[in-house]
């Protein structure tokens, strides 16, 4: 007589499945956190949906004390007369140019900086790293930034050129130091084989270290351009004496002294001011998948 067959109960197996759901509930904890956050990004927010809805509203709309948000009437022309009378167009390609500058120079100069710093144990390398961390916290402040145009000046480097080596000088260190502790988190044992094979310091960096760099640099990238992109001190000093020579965010700022009317025209401003957000945000949404990455796998050895 064959022994009956054993049924597990209902309970054990069921058990799982509610064990799931009362770990996907969100605690009132959780809850309110989340109401916390969502109403501080709406309030973060606000001024940025107030200048999108400027932009494109009639100038005594936006001066008037019972305007509202909405535009009563959309003028999209406000970002022509931006891109064409007010020369944005030109502040735009200079502002391109004086940020692919920073961030293809500054990829290239820090990542071999960090890189030698992590690899190689140099004489005085202690020193050295003393001064970067000594000139640090020293910044493009009013203080420094006159003889760095002076020096420019005397080398014949008041133009773009100029502009995008003063601004590398202001950020590259904080980004070889990112980059040298992301290197002591990767193994050596590619680099190894590599030198094994016959491959020299600078072989090893390019053809093996380098593209392992990846999450690290797309951080650097970002926070490259965004400094570069939003600096306003640097191409104001060296644009005083050369208007041809404006960036972006100095016309945007320039324009509010220029107006023929007296009256600065807010509408064409903040039309402006949003064409010069599209850039950083485009870079950010692109490389954020990496950004994240790149400061956490530098944040700890190993």
């Amino acid at each position: 007589m064959s022994a009956p067959a054993v049924t597990e109960p209902r309970a054990a197996t069921a058990a799982p499945g509610r064990a799931a759901k009362r770990g996907r509930r969100l605690r009132p904890g959780a809850v309110l956190l989340h109401v916390i956050l969502v109403a501080a990004a709406l309030i973060m927010l606000s001024p940025l949906v107030f200048g999108l809805f400027a932009a494109v509203s009639p100038l005594e709309q936006i001066l008037s004390r019972n305007g509202g948000i909405l535009p009563r009437v959309w003028e999209w022309g406000n970002y022509l007369q931006a891109w064409t009378t007010a020369s944005f167009s030109r502040y735009f390609v200079n502002s391109l140019a004086v940020t692919a500058l920073v961030v293809v120079l500054d990829t290239l100069a820090s990542s071999m900086t960090g890189y030698v710093l992590a690899r190689r144990r140099l004489r005085g390398q202690r020193l050295l790293e003393g001064l970067y961390v000594g000139t640090l916290f020293v910044g493009l402040t009013t203080a420094t930034l006159y003889p760095q145009y002076v020096i420019a000046q005397a080398l014949g480097l008041d133009n773009l050129l100029g502009i995008a080596l003063v601004q590398l000088a202001g950020i590259m260190l904080v980004h070889v130091f990112l980059i040298k502790a992301f290197v002591l988190g990767l193994g050596t044992e590619m680099e190894d084989a590599a030198r094994v094979d016959g491959c020299g310091l600078f072989g090893t960096y390019w053809r093996i270290a380098f593209p392992l760099m990846r999450p690290i640099l797309a951080t650097t990238v970002i926070l490259g351009f965004q400094a570069s992109w939003n600096n306003y001190q640097v191409p104001l000093v060296f644009s005083l004496a050369a208007p041809d020579l404006r960036t972006l965010v100095v016309g945007v700022s320039a324009l509010q002294y220029d107006a023929a009317e007296g009256m600065t025209p807010y509408n064409t401003v903040l039309a402006g001011a949003n064409m010069a957000l599209v850039p950083i945000v485009v870079i950010f949404i692109v490389l954020q998948r990496h950004f994240v990455r790149g400061w956490t796998d530098g944040s700890v050895k190993g």
